[in-house]
């Protein structure tokens, strides 16, 4: 459940709750004719919400802490923390205001005017939402590998709004060559070891060994009819199935150095996926700083609720 939520919007909500829940119960309490247990109730919700997000931020700050740093010349692959250079060959750019950028996120949204006078005057309709899934290249100045966006929470470098006919737009982005912490899972590049790129090297291997009949022969006519049978050509491909795996396990490994072979994304067993403009010192300050708020609000209604009762 932990794992599907995103930080900020987390916070946000949080807040919002708690503050609706305080003015509620501040109202069931002095204005309303309802049942004293009624406040003390939304009381105690309102500390469940509290403790919610006390422990969501703490956990997001375990995970960020434990994660290994690790440069990517010498990370293992699996779960690793990279910090490192945003970089791409060709810059994509944001939709509406065609900021160079590796990464952005956008919204419209239309503002309509109410028909009832009971609620705000415009209420916001979204429009349209475009978020970019293109690959780029992260640069740590020990090696380089692929950070793969699709399904990350993103931490943006700088958010950019404006109105235009009745309309308001958001944009989010993260800019080529500024620094990005990035915690996911780092393996060897799909497409080294990609069913389709084997079968076709595969079916290239023994194409090629077809053009050298003899050879087959002399290597797999076991029964010496000068004939390769059903049997014999399957030791064949057999022998062609470990060749063609030496080979692509030889492609992973050539460019271990340069870390081109690698890419980070998002983990097969839905851990934090995070890509942040901000530092990983800075995240961190930023979840203890929630950890710290959400503990003082606790201690505060906790004591409140325990006098009142």
């Amino acid at each position: 459940m932990f794992q599907q939520l995103k930080g900020h919007g987390v916070n946000i909500a949080t807040l919002a709750l708690i503050a609706a829940g305080l003015f509620y119960a501040v109202f069931v309490l002095y204005v309303s004719h309802h049942k004293p247990e009624t406040w003390r109730y939304l009381l105690l919700g309102i500390i469940a919400i509290c403790f919610f997000a006390c422990v969501f931020n703490y956990r997001r700050l375990l995970k960020i802490s434990e994660a290994p740093i690790s440069t990517i010349a010498a990370a293992a692959q699996g779960y690793v923390e990279l910090y490192g250079v945003a970089k791409t060959e060709k810059p994509i750019t944001t939709p509406y205001q065609n900021i160079p950028c590796v990464w952005y996120r956008s919204s419209v949204y239309a503002n309509r005017e109410s028909q009832d006078e009971n609620l705000d005057r415009f209420n916001i309709m979204p429009l349209e939402y475009l978020e970019s899934k293109t690959t780029f290249t992260l640069d740590d100045g020990t090696a380089q590998c692929t950070v793969d966006p699709k399904g990350a929470e993103v931490v943006y470098f700088e958010a950019s709004t404006w109105r235009k006919n009745d309309h308001r737009y958001v944009e989010e982005f993260l800019p080529a060559d500024k620094s990005i912490y990035v915690i996911g899972q780092l393996d060897t590049r799909k497409d080294v070891y990609d069913e389709v790129s084997f079968n076709r090297d595969l079916s290239a291997t023994l194409a090629d060994w077809k053009t050298r009949p003899q050879q087959l022969l002399n290597r797999y006519d076991k029964n010496r009819d000068g004939e390769i049978d059903v049997q014999e050509w399957e030791l064949a491909r057999q022998d062609a199935i470990k060749q063609v795996k030496a080979e692509h396990a030889m492609q992973a490994n050539l460019s271990t150095e340069s870390g081109s072979n690698f890419t980070i994304a998002k983990p097969g067993n839905q851990a934090l996926f995070l890509i942040s403009a901000k530092a990983p010192q800075q995240l961190r300050n930023d979840y203890k700083t929630w950890v710290l708020v959400y503990l003082g609000l606790l201690s505060l209604l906790l004591i409140f609720y325990l006098k009142a009762t």
